[in-house]
């Protein structure tokens, strides 16, 4: 049903009743609910947060569940593509309504929704579901997504096991109104190998709708992680979600950014990073057009000697599109022999748009290999747009060849080509507007 619901504790214990929810779980949602009406809303630099940015929403909307991809909508399968032979969990509103898993998915592997797993895999799930804290500390929107949640992903991979099929999770989002809590876990153990796609998208005449997501990524020592987002919702939805990881010693965690849909879209991703030589990394994509509010927040903070974190950000702002860049590295005294660095750069392609860039290098750290940022915010070269005319062709053409050009430098450090075409697709869709 959709019909407002009033939101109060009476409502975090029947949602956890409906789930038939172990009894720690149902403690960790009041916890959380408790915490979110202390909270203040998160404050960044350039992006001013309301109250009314967390209410107002359709808390949870049933949506029965599909035996097969043909029941799925048409638009989510037409964005989607073709599912042979990959590993895909869609989640249609408020809850997980299928799942294809392939038949050679290594032995001891989980991939399940969190609701199934909480019921399931009781023990895991308590050991990895908010249960740790992070550089950002406590977050509105972590706090109410830990007492609505509804859906999301649980992916477990044993020691030395090697996941060899990207894990794609799609979140659908076609009711008006809906707030949409999926939280992801993704547990990466020693000397494991794992790659999660997650797609976000919506019909483009939505109406008003309100996602807040967490993910939450446990790379053990070793191990690897790649992390995908591609954020294509339409025009009228608000999308807040914040991404965290604490990587173990030696590891390597890649994430990957692709924001371009939403009226309002804050992707805050904090990697606190504690393990001895372990590896962060940020690629990130954005395209902000029409009056749409794009904010991509990366923050590393660095507490253990020999460490790296590298971030690459490059994005392009048209119509009245606003966007925002804004990197956060710190290299704590105990970050001995470590290197951090920060590069962005952001395209304005109109001159009613607008982009922000703020970098935040903190090096605290005497002996460090290496530290640096740069970031740039500039229009389309004028000359480069006048030879590329005299060469025949149109504005448009000429614009779009220097934004592909542009794009080029992430998007060949994108390490799973599905991403990569996705990608470029909605970057062309983009400049075809």
């Amino acid at each position: 049903m959709t019909t407002q619901t009033k939101l109060d504790q009476d409502y975090v214990v029947e949602l956890s009743a409906r789930k038939d929810e172990p009894a720690w779980m149902k403690e960790r949602r009041l916890a959380a609910w408790r915490k979110f009406q202390e909270l203040p809303v998160p404050h960044y630099e350039r992006t001013r947060l309301r109250d009314s940015h967390y209410d107002k929403f359709i808390p949870y909307v049933e949506t029965p569940a599909a035996d097969s991809w043909e029941q799925l909508p048409e638009e989510l399968r037409r964005a989607v593509g073709d599912p042979e032979g990959r590993l895909i969990v869609v989640q249609r509103n408020s809850e997980v309504v299928y799942q294809q898993l392939p038949a050679d998915l290594p032995e001891g592997v989980i991939v399940t929704d969190l609701d199934t797993a909480a019921r399931e895999h009781p023990d895991l799930v308590e050991k990895y579901f908010m249960n740790r804290n992070f550089p950002s500390g406590d977050n509105k929107t972590v706090a109410l997504n830990a007492a609505l949640h509804s859906g999301g992903l649980f992916v477990y991979v044993p020691e030395d096991v090697r996941v060899k099929t990207p894990v794609e999770f799609i979140v659908w989002i076609d009711e008006a109104g809906v707030g949409v809590f999926d939280h992801s876990i993704v547990v990466a153990e020693p000397r494991s190998r794992v790659r999660l796609v997650e797609m976000a998208l919506s019909p483009e005449d939505l109406g008003k709708a309100y996602r807040y997501g967490v993910l939450d990524v446990f790379t053990g020592e070793g191990a690897s992680a790649t992390l995908s987002n591609v954020q294509a919702l339409g025009e009228n939805v608000q999308n807040l979600v914040v991404r965290r990881t604490e990587p173990g010693q030696r590891s390597r965690t890649d994430w990957v950014s692709a924001e371009f849909g939403g009226a309002l879209s804050v992707n805050e991703i904090d990697s606190q990073i504690t393990g001895v030589g372990s590896e962060v990394r940020g690629l990130g994509v954005f395209f902000a057009s029409g009056k749409q509010h794009l904010d991509l927040e990366l923050m590393m903070i660095q507490d253990a000697r020999e460490t790296g974190t590298d971030i690459l950000v490059r994005g392009v702002v048209k119509d009245e599109g606003r966007a925002v860049y804004a990197p956060y590295t710190r290299m704590r005294h105990d970050a001995k022999d470590s290197t951090g660095f920060q590069r962005g750069n952001t395209l304005v392609l109109d001159p009613t748009a607008r982009a922000y860039s703020s970098p935040q290098p903190h090096v605290e750290e005497d002996e460090v290999k290496g530290a640096g940022h740069a970031a740039t915010v500039g229009k389309v070269d004028e000359d480069h747009l006048y030879y590329l005319r005299s060469r025949g062709l149109t504005e448009l053409e000429a614009k779009k060849l220097i934004v592909d050009g542009f794009f080029n430098t992430v998007l060949d450090h994108i390490p799973i080509k599905s991403v990569r075409q996705h990608v470029i697709n909605l970057i062309e869709r983009k400049m075809s507007a």
